[in-house]
């Protein structure tokens, strides 16, 4: 489990597992609430809901994939692979209340969401951050908690539910257990869990990086978009009802709610100041303040008038896409691979960089020799030798930006949509050649020395080319640089 660069930390820690010590992994620090969305629809299919604060138990996560695997386990898929775990978001499916019959739904139910994510933008033009592992999970019985009415209860893995602390479409998971049936995958970032039900609901946590839907609801590759922008946006809901009529609160933290009007937001230059008026073509716009958000209809803003924060099948505005965006460089590294930093360069080496990629990411590149940038080096490759580097120290740096026009903050783009690779030279100075007496030019004293070696064998300083032997050909170095004086 990563952390963010990946939000959770964690400890190391060992258990007897068979009769050895086995690696697990439990996360520590953590916050005692996290906050929780919950979503559903009312009677004329517009988006209702809240947010709840619910106590956080320690997540526990056992051995990754290739240890786990040895002990058996629930089958895993990986659906989609872009690469390395270590700098891709690693998205798990985790299901629950299905039984082995149900696999064939479950798979169906888990495509669904992966086709909305990856056709809806901003994710569309980031998919090739993300890796998507799917996880069989078996349940002893069908279906979950509270389904279709409140008082039924099932035997599931991940204790999956409706109903959950008095809320009827509040969807809850076990979050110990859904991290843990998920780490059985590769790695993990975000987790959906899919509950085998037809009943609208679903749930985004914010700290848990965990979002829930009802696989089988018509809606619900819907639902589990507008989940995942909670869990991996951090983004607030926009509709206006199921809390006070009137905000009186400060300001928020979410991105995409504030408690000013267009007028104040310009003033004080804050949150979605630099998109205010813009309206582009694919995103929910224009954008400005609209007042009703977060369930309040009076006292607080949103940015657009129905985007996918607010209504079902509809697209992010612009404020939110940014939000999304920057929350996925906060997992990922614009470098993907690069020539390593050790050992000390020489100097006359052929460097590279590996950007990330995506179908709809450019990376900027630009190299610069001692902080001075060189013209035309945009490439991913960067030959030493063509630039005949002077002795002594310089460096090397490579920034690579994504300069998306969907993000307009440029100290988040700063803080996190670019990264800079440095390597240190260290140019040694070119030896002296025939200087062999060591005072600093090549005169009748060192050829008298290399007369006297003339035929000597093992080396030494009188053996000009490194052969072994003092012969002819050290000779001819010899002439070649006679009368030079060394720096």
């Amino acid at each position: 489990m990563k952390t963010k660069k990946k939000s959770v930390q964690v400890l190391t820690v060992f258990a007897a597992t068979f009769g050895c010590l086995v690696p697990l992994v439990v996360a520590h620090d953590q916050p005692e609430t996290e906050q929780v969305y919950y979503d559903s629809l009312d009677e004329d299919g517009n988006l209702i809901g809240g947010v709840v604060e619910m106590e956080i138990k320690p997540i526990a996560v056992r051995p990754r994939l290739g240890f786990r695997a040895m002990f058996g386990g629930p089958s895993v898929t990986t659906v989609i692979d872009n690469g390395n775990p270590l700098n891709r978001i690693d998205a798990v499916f985790v299901g629950d209340g299905y039984q082995a019959a149900d696999l064939a739904a479950y798979y169906n139910h888990c495509q669904a969401g992966i086709d909305l994510f990856f056709s809806t933008e901003p994710l569309a033009s980031y998919a090739g951050f993300f890796n998507v592992h799917r996880v069989d999970v078996i349940s002893v019985d069908s279906g979950v908690d509270n389904d279709p009415t409140e008082g039924i209860d099932r035997d599931t893995a991940m204790n999956m539910g409706f109903w959950c602390g008095g809320t009827e479409r509040l969807l809850c998971v076990s979050t110990t257990l859904a991290w843990d049936f998920a780490s059985y995958a590769p790695d993990v970032d975000q987790i959906l869990a899919v509950a085998n039900s037809t009943k609208y609901g679903g749930a985004g946590y914010s700290s848990s990086e965990i979002g829930t839907y009802a696989g089988g609801n018509g809606a619900a590759a819907q639902i589990a978009l507008h989940e995942l922008g909670h869990s991996l946006g951090n983004l607030a809901d926009e509709y206006s009802y199921g809390g006070s009529e009137v905000y009186t609160g400060n300001e928020p933290s979410r991105r995409n709610i504030s408690i000013y009007n267009s007028t104040e937001m310009a003033a004080n230059a804050t949150k979605w100041h630099l998109w205010l008026n813009n309206n582009e073509s694919g995103w929910d716009g224009p954008v400005g303040t609209f007042e009703g958000a977060s369930y309040s209809e009076f006292g607080i803003y949103r940015p657009s008038n129905n985007s996918l924060m607010r209504s079902l099948n509809r697209p992010f505005n612009l404020p939110s896409a940014e939000g999304v965006i920057i929350e996925i460089y906060k997992i990922i590294n614009p470098i993907d691979d690069a020539t390593p930093l050790s050992p000390m360069l020489e100097g006359d080496e052929l460097l590279f960089v590996e950007p990330i990629e995506s179908s709809g990411v450019t990376m900027d590149i630009q190299w610069s020799i001692n902080g001075v940038d060189i013209i035309g080096a945009t490439g991913q490759t960067f030959d030493l030798a063509a630039f005949d580097l002077s002795t002594g120290d310089h460096s090397i740096a490579v920034p690579l930006v994504d300069n998306t026009p969907w993000v307009r903050d440029e100290v988040a783009r700063a803080n996190y949509l670019t990264q800079t690779r440095t390597w240190e030279i260290d140019r040694p100075e070119e030896p002296c050649v025939g200087d062999i007496t060591g005072d600093l030019v090549v005169d009748v004293s060192d050829f008298s020395v290399l007369l006297l070696n003339f035929g000597s064998t093992g080396g030494g300083p009188s053996d000009l080319n490194n052969d072994l032997v003092v012969d002819v050909q050290d000779f001819s170095l010899f002439l070649v640089n006679f009368g030079n004086t060394c720096p």
